[in-house]
């Protein structure tokens, strides 16, 4: 799988058209991912913080040096130049690859969690914010990202295991997808595919969220505190009759849309939606433990 990722990636760098530190980065993805797939003795985080050891290097010392108090125009910028292309990286990464997707996940957890100018991953949000553009809502070929299905669905996958983990506590993310998978007229779902491969792929993405970050989302939901800046994107969706935000209704809501769901979506994602329905159930478990 390595190999074929790593080819993916270097199209990347032919299509995307990368500067010098954006091209380093994406070369050390690809040596993390043969190490996993070629060393006996590689483990995601020996590889995680072999990355976080050269990523580090992309930040010119003198920058780093200058921006320890406080984030300098200059460090911004670069820092928008590397996530730009690490949330390219993650478009290309398959879902299924949890190998890949996780080490990716993990190097940024280092990286987030220290206190060098990394800390806290200035930036991220907002660049994410902008790249985020389903293909399955409004479709324009002069958008600045025209994300293919497959490419959408591994980027939502990525980012839910960035929240899952903690890496990142952006809740709007979640709501966006859950609503337009679970709640929305699916009907409605457009882009520049058929109505049926955007339905499965909303369903997918939603599934994505539920899998990877499922327990985060429970807890939120038990929480039931919606932020008054949040309450816009967190409104419900047409076939949800609740409340907005985090709450237990909401929660029971998706599971049983996730069940009735099953015999709607294609082959290809009815595994996907078997494996959200058991993160749901799973989640539920192991907090009444504790």
């Amino acid at each position: 799988m390595a190999e074929q990722l790593n080819a993916s990636l270097d199209r990347l760098i032919d299509e995307a058209g990368f500067s010098e530190p954006q091209e380093k980065l994406v070369k050390i993805f690809q040596s993390v991912f043969t190490a996993l797939s070629e060393e006996p003795l590689a483990t995601l985080d020996r590889e995680a913080e072999r990355a976080v050891s050269e990523l580090r290097a992309l930040i010119p010392p003198e920058i780093s040096a200058e921006a320890e108090e406080k984030p300098s125009r200059e460090l911004l910028g670069h820092f928008e130049e590397i996530w730009h292309a690490l949330l390219d990286i993650a478009t290309r990464i398959p879902h299924q690859d949890s190998q890949s997707q996780t080490v990716v996940a993990k190097t940024l957890q280092v990286l987030g969690g220290g206190s060098s100018v990394w800390k806290d991953l200035p930036n991220l949000g907002n660049i994410t914010r902008d790249k985020w553009i389903d293909p399955t809502f409004e479709w324009h070929p002069d958008d600045d990202e025209n994300y293919t299905l497959g490419q959408w669905l591994n980027l939502n996958s990525f980012i839910a295991r960035l929240f899952g983990s903690g890496v990142i506590v952006w809740e709007n993310f979640p709501i966006w997808q859950l609503r337009k998978g679970l709640e929305d007229d699916l009907a409605q779902a457009k882009g520049d595919c058929s109505t049926a491969e955007a339905v499965d792929n909303r369903v997918a993405v939603a599934s994505e969220w539920l899998i990877h970050a499922g327990p985060v989302l429970l807890k939120l939901c038990l929480l039931d505190d919606l932020e008054e800046d949040l309450r816009e994107s967190a409104r419900v969706g047409i076939h949800f009759p609740g409340h907005p935000g985090f709450n237990l209704e909401r929660w029971g809501f998706w599971k049983r849309r996730l069940e009735g769901l099953r015999s709607i979506v294609s082959i290809g994602v009815a595994p996907s939606v078997e494996q959200a329905i058991e993160s749901m159930r799973a989640s539920a478990v192991a907090l009444a433990g504790n």
